[in-house]
């Protein structure tokens, strides 16, 4: 007799793939592109400091800092919204997919054409008043388009994670590092600090149109339509989610690049951010690993409970807090003893800068473990909850220490205030999963 039909109400189930065959997958495909971008800007970094010096240095990693605060604010967390809901829809409801990629889409348009407008128009004023340099003025805003492409590329990244079409980021990746390589190298060579903002910005064009071309791509070969119309109804996922994460975003990077600005308004304090950005870029490549475990593991996380598997959920957890916690570990302590040599690759000036390395490896691990734990937060759609009791706490402490410490110790008292923040971070986090738990709550 022929097999009897499914119901015509419900949307057939594939049948579930391996969870570590997929996180390997993901993996593997992360690691290749990570190694292009994460090392494409580690190498670019160490050759603009060798070009420019330990001060001009400082003023480019300051100005990073501006560009990343206004993109995290523009950014309105659409890069995790979009691989939450991806995700999760994506098997049981292409269209409504579609609609959340479209509303994605239109929001970070619009986020990031205001805030790249509101940086230019402000740069003199955040140049003069704030940062007490008026000559990085030019710099600023010659580096603004960087934030409206930054932004749409957050969500174009994190839609392709929640397709799990981690083979078109890493190939996309891949390309975009060596262009930023290329770019910020010799853009910094024929003109200095100017040449290698630039290079911020002819790299994000880059990054931005393989993103564009990928996901594209990948939606049509699953099926997904990215669609506009009818994005409004999907506007509870805004109020939910997106906007207490946003909100998280407006806390966090005003309150990163805050805590940069009490070091740098000190006498010497370009100098002394200089040895800040050098370590921090080397905080960043012990991140990478750890980060790309987070960033696979939302995606399968999410997936899991849009298909009402509590157990591939709790294994999803609880492997991949492991993992993050062995690769942090690791990575920051053969960074930590590496450090004077991996310093010196930045120039003479920043072997001194070895103390401060040490504490920002130190920070690497609650910081990584927080991530990886608020992923239950994140799934279970607690992100108000999350923004009071994780992000704010977390921030205030950030700019309330470097304020105190920042003036004192240098780049040391900033790396030892980070640090505390995060361990603040990690308590808190553990405290809320443990009260949350463990089981995929039935969608309301």
């Amino acid at each position: 007799m022929p097999a009897e039909a499914p119901p015509a109400d419900r949307v057939p189930i594939p049948p579930p793939v391996g969870l570590r065959s997929r996180m390997l997958r993901g993996i593997t495909w992360n690691v290749f592109g990570a190694v292009f971008t994460q090392g494409s800007v580690f190498l670019s970094n160490i050759i603009i400091a060798n070009l420019v010096g330990r001060d001009v240095f400082g003023e480019y990693g300051m100005i990073q800092s501006t560009l990343l605060a206004f993109g995290g604010v523009a950014q309105v967390a659409t890069g995790i919204t979009a691989t939450k809901y991806v995700a999760e829809f994506r098997v049981l409801d292409k269209e409504r997919t579609g609609r959340i990629l479209g509303l994605c889409s239109a929001v970070t348009l619009v986020t990031g054409a205001v805030a790249t407008l509101a940086l230019l128009l402000g740069a003199p004023w955040l140049a003069s008043s704030l940062l007490k340099s008026p000559h990085l003025a030019r710099g600023i805003m010659i580096a603004a388009g960087f934030v409206l492409l930054t932004v749409i590329n957050g969500y174009q990244v994190g839609a392709l994670a929640g397709l799990e079409n981690y083979r078109a980021i890493a190939r996309s990746g891949a390309l975009q590092g060596v262009f930023h390589l290329a770019a910020c190298s010799l853009f910094t060579y024929l003109w200095g600090l100017e040449g290698a903002l630039g290079g911020l910005v002819a790299s994000a064009f880059a990054r931005w149109w393989l993103f564009h071309s990928m996901l594209r791509t990948a939606a049509r070969e699953q099926e997904v339509p990215i669609r506009y119309r009818g994005i409004w109804t999907e506007r509870g996922i805004i109020f939910r989610f997106a906007l207490p994460a946003a909100i998280s975003g407006l806390s966090a990077m005003p309150a990163l690049w805050l805590a940069n600005a009490f070091l740098v308004r000190q006498p010497g304090g370009f100098s002394q951010m200089g040895l800040y950005s050098a370590a921090n870029t080397l905080r960043t490549v012990v991140l990478f690993l750890p980060l790309l475990l987070n960033n696979v593991g939302t995606s399968l996380l999410n997936n899991q409970r849009g298909l009402g598997d509590a157990v591939r959920y709790r294994k999803v957890f609880w492997f991949n807090l492991g993992a993050t916690a062995a690769v942090a570990a690791a990575g920051a302590v053969a960074v930590a003893v590496s450090g004077p040599w991996l310093l010196r690759m930045f120039g003479k000036e920043f072997i001194g800068g070895s103390g401060v390395l040490v504490i920002l490896m130190l920070s690497t691990i609650p910081e990584s473990l927080a991530i990886a734990g608020a992923q239950i937060i994140q799934s279970q759609e607690r992100m108000w909850l999350s923004f009071f009791l994780i992000a704010l706490p977390r921030d205030v402490c950030i700019v309330g220490l470097a304020y105190r410490f920042a003036p004192l110790h240098g780049a040391a008292g900033l790396a030892w205030s980070y640090t505390a923040s995060w361990a603040l971070t990690l308590a808190t986090v553990f405290i809320l999963v443990a009260s949350i738990g463990l089981e995929p709550q039935a969608r309301k």
